[in-house]
């Protein structure tokens, strides 16, 4: 326990760099592009000042020869041609979403050429898809139909407003011969881990993609998602991105604090107060959002109809005492564990499914290939949406 808690703070607090690092503009006589090639390739391109020119991003472990350190990304550095241009052409990619950022002399680069982008921990990055798969076009088409929500609840733990991002489907808003529609939804609470704020899973998870193209295609039920801010000391009104610098110094704090699970209470009354919801519920993370989600689950054992734990930070601490109560007369799985086979907390994972084997708990326990990252994450969520 205190060896995996050094070793992440190690590798989180080699990764934070402050925003003002981050330069906010090119300048007026730079430019900086991605080009998805037909031969799945990526070609960046950077025309301005600069010396050293480099790209980073996830699409170097795209072949899985290479670990990839989620906020830490290797750098490769491009070439100047005879455009006074630096250019650089990945090797071929497997269909996914990647993410990147030009560093210049020392400086990040965010490509202005293109408004999809993403933050993790204080760093935001570009995002670029490869398709090819059906995988990849689950995180493309359609465009939102539905409606995402910014706002705050009010946390009577913290005595502070929160933020969270509430998806609404697109059946929610519709109306039938004049009226509005009556009907009411499931709601999904979804968990973002240490290094991310509400917006992670809209952003680089692509849960509102994701959702859609499930409904398209009959393989899921519409259902509201709640990505509420899970970090201790972050609230509404305060800078968006500092979250986690504060959560990586008070790590140890951090993975026994109990904060978010004393406030679901008020998190789930606001909810039900202001939207149309039905009884239903299920609860999923990733990494530390998954130990939230297990303790929550615990606290509520009869809540949910669901519980996802994606490379899941568990330990004794949320394993449930019995087996929750079967809702709505169904016969389900209550949780659901997604680990890669080189996740750092695979080990956790492994454990987590045998004592919980050994309690009579029922469960899906799914191992994957790949590592701590998004990619995988994505994946995960895909799944558990069906088997909800």
């Amino acid at each position: 326990m205190k060896q995996t808690i050094l070793t992440i703070v190690s590798l989180l607090l080699c990764g934070v760099t402050h925003a003002g690092t981050i330069v906010a503009s090119p300048g007026a006589l730079a430019s900086a592009s991605c080009i998805v090639n037909a031969d799945s390739t990526l070609t960046f391109t950077w025309c301005g000042r600069g010396k050293r020119v480099f790209v980073q991003g996830d699409f170097e472990s795209a072949d899985g020869h290479r670990k990839y350190d989620e906020l830490h990304p290797r750098k490769i550095r491009m070439h100047l041609g005879s455009d006074s241009c630096y250019h650089l052409t990945t090797h071929q990619l497997v269909p996914e979403l990647y993410t990147y950022n030009f560093v210049v002399d020392g400086k990040r680069v965010i490509d202005h050429s293109t408004p999809d982008t993403a933050w993790q921990a204080e760093k935001e990055y570009n995002i670029v898809t490869v398709p090819g798969s059906a995988q990849a076009a689950m995180y493309e088409q359609p465009a939102m139909s539905g409606q995402l929500i910014r706002t705050t609840w009010y946390d009577r733990y913290a005595e502070r407003n929160r933020r969270v991002c509430v998806y609404l489907p697109a059946a929610y808003n519709q109306m039938v011969n004049g009226t509005w529609e009556d009907g009411k939804y499931p709601v999904l609470y979804l968990l973002h881990g240490i290094s991310g704020y509400e917006g992670s899973w809209a952003e680089r998870g692509r849960v509102i993609q994701i959702m859609e193209n499930l409904i398209a295609e009959g393989k899921a039920e519409p259902m509201i998602v709640v990505m509420s801010d899970c970090n201790t000391d972050t609230c509404a009104g305060g800078s968006l991105h500092q979250s986690l610098w504060h959560s990586v110094t008070r790590y140890p704090r951090y993975m026994n604090d109990r904060s978010l699970e004393f406030a679901f209470v008020d998190l789930d009354h606001y909810i039900r107060t202001t939207y149309r919801v039905s009884g239903r519920r299920a609860i999923a993370g990733l990494s530390s959002g998954a130990r939230i989600a297990a303790s929550i689950a615990k606290s509520h054992p009869d809540l949910f109809d669901a519980v996802g734990l994606f490379s899941p930070v568990v330990y004794n601490e949320q394993l449930p005492e019995k087996q929750p109560e079967v809702r709505n007369q169904k016969s389900i799985v209550s949780y659901h564990i997604y680990v890669g086979k080189n996740d750092i907390f695979v080990s956790n994972a492994r454990l987590f499914h045998r004592k919980l084997e050994r309690r009579g708990i029922r469960h899906r326990y799914t191992e994957t290939a790949g590592e701590h990252f998004w990619r995988n994450w994505r994946m995960f969520l895909v799944d558990f949406l069906t088997q909800l």
